[in-house]
C-alpha cells in the first residue's frame, strides 16, 4: 500500500523527492526554527523496516551485528551495524525489541536489501525475516515539545523513557529516537492510522517540516548519516559508531578487522565534526588541506541559521583528527578556514 501521507504532503505544497520524501514545505530556515522553538514532524517514511520472529532472534543476530543483542528485553532499543568481512558498514541499525519480535529501523539503507543479506546466513536457525517498511508510516517529531505533544496526542506520558526505548499503544511503536540533537520521537504507525495521527498533531500546532531542515539539525548535532557520511566502503572505527559497537561479546561479521584495528590504536581516519565561520558551504568531496597538504575531505553541509556558520561532516587524516585542529577546505569560493569541533 503506497503512503497515504502523500496526497497530504502535495496538498500542503511540500517539495517532494521522489514524488514521496517531503524535501520543505515552507522554507528550512523557518522549519529549523520551528523544530529549535517547539517541535516539528516529518514523514521519514522511505527509510526501512523490518520485522525479525522466530526463538532464535536474539542469538541469530548476535552472531552477525556488532553490538550486544542478547541483552535486548521487550521495550528496549540498541543501535548496532551490520558489516562485511573487511569491517566496512552495509548499514547503520536501530533495534527495538517487542514480546514476539525485533523491529529493525535500516535507515536509509532499504529494508529488503537487509533482509536479503540477513537471510543468506540462516541455516537451521528458527528466524524469519520480513520487510515490512510498505504497511507503516513512519513519523519523526522532533524538538523540546515534542514529549509534550506525544503526551497530549496518545493520553501517554514518553518524558520519563531513556533513548531507544519504546512503548506500544496498539499497533503503534513510540520510540525515543533523538534525530536533531533537539530530543525527539519516533512514530511507527499502521498505514490505516497513520492520517488521523497526522491531522492530529496538525490541529495541535505541530510544523511539519522536510528533510532539510532535518539535515541543518543531524549536522549541528554531529550525527552521520548512511550512504552520505559513511558506506560500504568506511571502515567501521573510522566512522566512530561507538555506541553502536560492543569490544567483549564473541564474533560477529568483520570482528576480526574491528580487533586488530583497536589493539592497533588506531585508523587511518576520522570522521570529524567541523564549523567554518562562513555561508560559503563546501560541495561533498572538498579538501581539507594543512599548510599546503591534504588532510582530509568534506562528506555533508549545511550552514545553520542558529549558529551563524558552516556546519559539516567529513574524514580527517589521522594526525589532524582532533577538537580544536584548524584547517582549510579547498571550495569553489575559495579557501574556506575551518576548525574541527569533535570526533564523531
Amino acid at each position: 500500500m503506497p503512503n497515504p501521507l502523500v496526497m497530504h504532503h502535495q496538498s500542503m505544497g511540500a517539495r517532494l523527492e521522489q514524488g514521496r520524501i517531503p524535501l520543505s514545505y515552507a522554507t528550512p530556515v523557518e522549519e529549523y526554527w520551528a523544530i529549535r522553538n517547539r517541535s516539528g514532524m516529518a514523514d521519514v517514511s522511505h527509510l526501512g523496516l523490518l520485522q525479525v520472529t522466530g526463538k532464535d532472534r536474539l542469538s541469530f543476530l548476535n552472531g552477525l551485528l556488532t553490538n550486544e543483542i542478547l541483552k535486548l528485553t521487550e521495550g528496549t532499543g540498541i543501535r548496532s551495524a551490520l558489516l562485511n568481512t573487511k569491517a566496512r558498514v552495509l548499514a547503520d541499525l536501530y533495534l527495538y525489541a517487542g514480546e514476539d519480535d525485533l523491529i529493525i529501523d535500516t535507515g536509509d539503507v532499504p529494508g529488503a536489501s537487509v533482509r536479503d543479506i540477513l537471510e543468506r546466513f540462516i541455516i537451521t536457525e528458527d528466524v524469519q525475516v520480513e520487510d515490512i517498511t510498505p504497511g507503516f508510516v513512519h513519523l519523526t517529531l522532533q524538538g523540546q515539545q515534542a514529549s509534550e505533544n506525544a503526551r497530549e496526542l496518545f493520553g501517554v506520558t514518553f518524558a520519563d523513557m531513556k533513548p531507544l526505548q519504546h512503548k506500544m499503544l496498539g499497533p503503534t511503536m513510540i520510540v525515543n529516537r533523538d534525530r536533531t540533537g533537539q530530543l525527539g520521537y519516533d512514530l511507527l504507525i499502521p498505514n490505516g492510522e497513520a492520517e488521523a495521527v497526522w491531522q492530529s498533531l496538525l490541529l495541535k500546532g505541530v510544523t511539519p517540516v522536510g528533510q532539510e531542515a532535518l539535515e541543518i539539525l543531524r549536522l549541528e548535532a554531529g550525527y552521520s548519516r548512511y550512504g552520505i557520511d559513511v558506506d560500504e566502503n568506511t571502515i567501521i572505527l573510522e566512522a566512530g559508531y561507538k555506541d553502536a559497537v560492543s569490544f567483549n561479546k564473541g564474533c560477529y561479521l568483520g570482528q576480526e578487522v574491528v580487533a586488530r584495528a583497536t589493539h592497533i590504536g588506531r585508523v587511518n581516519k576520522n570522521l570529524v565534526q567541523f564549523q567554518t565561520d562562513s555561508d560559503n558551504v563546501p560541495s561533498v568531496k572538498s579538501k581539507f588541506v594543512s599548510n599546503g597538504k591534504e588532510a582530509g575531505y568534506v562528506t555533508s553541509a549545511a550552514f545553520s541559521p542558529g549558529l551563524k556558520v558552516v556546519v559539516g561532516l567529513g574524514y580527517a587524516q589521522r594526525d589532524f583528527a582532533r577538537e580544536g585542529t584548524k584547517l582549510v577546505i579547498e571550495s569553489e569560493k575559495g579557501l574556506l578556514p575551518t576548525v574541527i569541533t569533535k570526533l564523531a
